[in-house]
């Protein structure tokens, strides 16, 4: 059964001049038929998902079994605590950048009155972590579409909100947060820009927007552009990002750039082969091996050697941006 689906126009700049780019279909979930289009945007390069589903559609493309509603089932023990382990540094270090007022200068707010923000923030993990560092939970707030997940945390203490952030931004407090995390979600909203000026507005002057998105610059996603790049997620990244794009979103949000890092992204390598082995060579039980939740090798030369490339300067197709927001003259 085919997707109800409909055309829009380019996320970043509104332009509805484009050029087809790449196509592909549902190979991680299999949840209809349809060849999915990746298009190219002529005025500004952004490339987006086109046409779409519709929002109808969004319980059928994210099924029950969906990784990340089953994430500590679905990954491998072992890779599990190793990203708890390297997700301690990174939280550590969002709280680091939210001390100081610049560079250099360290702030007068003490470390428990930070006010952070996770949209898109499941389970929570990463709100729990913040207050393990001393966070208060009263100023730890989690955006999130898994009712279960939002009842949970304010069961807990935290400030959950259920529902996509364009609904329940105006419950929010404004220019209010010191630091506003989007790990893996900008790709999947509907409207980039508009989901970048909330934030925008949410942030306290000197706030910091941190964010990670696949990008378009990688290895594997050229070598795998044309559809298999396990970057696409079709029908379920609607929007896939560069630099240059995401330079622009933070330009019209009137947010300053911080920083660009290049982050690993085995599961993208993984999943590429995974998709060119079964779709393109037919060799089934030889792609079923390209399990980028359970494959404990394969996680580790493919996240070894983007580590590698991003020491040396490359560019991976994972990426962490980081943008503030202007103080107030």
């Amino acid at each position: 059964m085919n997707l109800q689906q409909e055309f829009v126009s380019c996320g970043v700049c509104g332009s509805d001049r484009w050029h087809p780019y790449a196509s592909g279909q549902d190979y991680e979930y299999g949840t209809s038929t349809d060849i999915f289009q990746i298009v190219q945007c002529r005025h500004c390069g952004h490339r987006y998902l086109n046409p779409r589903p519709v929002m109808a559609e969004l319980p059928r493309i994210y099924p029950p079994h969906y990784y990340a509603y089953t994430y500590d089932q679905a990954i491998h023990p072992l890779a599990l605590r190793a990203k708890d382990w390297l997700d301690g540094g990174k939280v550590q270090s969002w709280i680091s950048k939210s001390s100081r007022t610049s560079d250099s200068k360290p702030s007068t707010r003490p470390q428990k009155a930070l006010r952070v923000l996770d949209v898109g923030c499941g389970n929570g993990r990463y709100l729990k972590r913040l207050h393990r560092l001393g966070l208060a939970k009263h100023n730890l707030y989690g955006v999130e579409m898994n009712e279960a997940a939002i009842d949970q945390l304010n069961q807990g203490g935290f400030q959950g909100y259920y529902g996509r952030l364009e609904d329940v931004a105006p419950e929010l407090p404004d220019n209010s947060f010191d630091v506003i995390i989007l790990l893996q979600v900008l790709e999947h909203v509907a409207n980039p820009a508009q989901i970048i000026q909330i934030l925008a507005q949410l942030l306290r002057p000197g706030g910091h927007l941190i964010l990670e998105t696949p990008n378009m610059e990688g290895w594997d996603a050229q070598l795998f552009h044309e559809g298999y790049w396990g970057g696409y997620h079709f029908p379920r990244h609607w929007h896939l990002f560069s630099q240059k794009t995401l330079e622009k979103l933070f330009e019209d949000a009137n947010l300053e750039t911080l920083k660009f890092r290049s982050l690993p992204s085995h599961a993208f390598w993984i999943l590429s082969y995974h998709h060119w082995l079964e779709h393109q060579l037919n060799w089934r039980r030889v792609a079923a091996h390209f399990n980028p939740l359970q494959n404990i090798p394969l996680l580790s030369v493919f996240t070894g050697f983007d580590l590698v490339r991003s020491c040396l300067g490359f560019s991976t197709s994972n990426i962490e941006a980081i943008a503030r927001k202007p103080r107030q003259s």
